[in-house]
C-alpha cells in the first residue's frame, strides 16, 4: 500500500524530471498523458497558447525550444494535494534560456507558477493538465 508521502514524493520527481530534462521536450511530454490540455499565460493575463496532446506540446514547446542553446530549469515552493488517483500540484519554477540574437547571446530569465492536476496511471503519476503563467519575463544581454 503507497502512503500518501509516497504518492507527494512521487508527484514532486515527475515535476522535477520535467525541469531537469531542460530542452528535451520528447522527453517531458511522456510526463504528461496523452490527452493532456496546456494553457500558457503571459505575464499580463493573456492565454500566449492552449492545446491538448503530447503531439502538440512536442510541435509546440520543440518549436519554442528549438533556438534554445543553453537552458537551465530549477523548482521553489510546492504544495501538492492527493486526493485518491489524482493530485494538484503548485510550485514556482524559474527557466533560464540562452539564445542568440543578432549575433548576441541573450539570457531570458523567467518566472513562473504552474498548476497542475496529476492523475495515476498504471501505477505511475503523470500530468494531465497545466496551466502555466510567466510572472515575470525578463530578456537580457550577457
Amino acid at each position: 500500500m503507497t502512503t500518501l508521502l509516497e504518492h507527494k514524493e512521487a508527484i514532486r520527481e515527475v515535476i522535477d524530471l520535467f525541469a531537469i530534462l531542460e530542452i528535451d521536450v520528447a522527453e517531458q511530454a511522456k510526463l504528461f498523458t496523452a490527452d493532456a490540455h496546456v494553457e500558457v499565460y503571459a505575464a499580463d493575463g493573456s492565454l500566449m497558447m492552449e492545446f491538448d496532446g503530447r503531439d502538440k506540446l512536442v510541435e509546440l514547446f520543440g518549436g519554442a525550444m528549438a533556438a534554445v542553446k543553453t537552458a537551465y530549469h530549477f523548482n521553489g515552493q510546492q504544495v501538492i494535494t492527493v486526493d485518491g488517483d489524482t493530485a494538484t500540484d503548485i510550485h514556482y519554477g524559474k527557466a533560464l534560456l540562452v539564445q542568440e540574437q543578432d549575433g548576441k547571446d541573450v539570457l531570458t530569465d523567467h518566472s513562473i507558477r504552474y498548476t497542475d492536476t496529476l492523475v495515476l496511471t498504471d501505477g505511475k503519476w503523470l500530468i494531465s493538465r497545466r496551466e502555466q503563467h510567466f510572472v515575470i519575463s525578463e530578456t537580457r544581454p550577457l
